[in-house]
């Protein structure tokens, strides 16, 4: 692929790191973890009020499953083109902000 597409990069090291991460991932108690130290720092910018993650069913909640309180909502490709743009737009700024 590096000679084909003259890539300089690692790709190897590209994809185990991406590899790591995706595992990290399936680890739900840490997840839980997040979800919560997501919140409470979301609270300390512009976003609070707008974005939070799902409040995390503890009891619920194992290494393999994690649960979430469910979120009434409407599915992004059901709504309207307006709200797409501003969901999208809150959704890059979470993003930024949450790096």
């Amino acid at each position: 692929l590096k000679r084909t597409f003259n890539l300089n990069t690692d790709l190897a090291g590209t994809v185990d790191a991406w590899g790591l991460g995706f595992v990290d991932e399936l680890d739900y108690i840490s997840e839980a973890r997040n979800a919560e130290e997501f919140t409470e720092s979301i609270q300390s910018t512009p976003l609070a009020g707008v974005v939070y993650a799902p409040s995390v069913i503890e009891e619920c909640t194992t290494g393999k499953v994690l649960t979430t309180e469910w979120v009434i909502g409407e599915r992004l490709d059901k709504s309207s083109k307006g709200d797409v743009t501003v969901l999208c737009s809150i959704a890059m700024n979470t993003y930024l902000t949450m790096m």
